[in-house]
């Protein structure tokens, strides 16, 4: 059942960025290109029911497919790092609070990091587990900017 409550943390964090992520982007300089409210909730929309069905399929599936079992655990273990950059960094760097800080700290974090060592820890291919990492990052940090691009002919800003 931590699948389900990481699931909500995730839900919350993305909900705390979509609220104030965008005005605050106007502020983060180099550490966030400037986005506006449509375009980051409209990216920000399609990772969360990623997140979503990634845990779906992780939940009916994991135990017949590897595949599924590491991008899943790759997907946690990326919004733990998310956890510490940008938001957290940010939040010291610029000595202004980060939107999806304290959700990602006190939420993603501890939940995260407590399905991936202690629930599946002593199943994991450490190997598989950054592959899975590697994987889900890069797919997550290629497709924001034509998320925001889509968002935004969407929604004409």
């Amino acid at each position: 059942m931590f699948e389900l409550l990481f699931l909500m943390s995730f839900t919350l964090h993305n909900l705390e960025e979509g609220i104030w992520l965008p005005k605050w982007s106007k502020y983060a300089g180099r550490y966030h290109q400037q986005v506006g409210n449509n375009e980051f909730r409209f990216a920000v929309m399609v990772v969360t029911l990623f997140g979503y069905i990634l845990t779906f399929a992780f939940l009916v599936a994991a135990n017949s497919n590897e595949v599924i079992k590491y991008l899943y655990l790759g997907f946690i273990m990326m919004m733990c790092f998310n956890s510490i950059f940008p938001h957290l960094i940010a939040t010291i760097f610029l000595k202004r609070y980060a939107p999806g800080t304290l959700t990602g700290v006190f939420l993603n974090l501890p939940i995260g990091l407590y399905l991936i060592f202690w629930q599946y820890g002593n199943q994991l291919e450490v190997n598989k587990l950054v592959i899975g990492f590697v994987v889900i990052a890069t797919a997550t940090l290629t497709s924001l900017r034509p998320l925001f691009k889509l968002g935004r002919g969407l929604f004409n800003e």
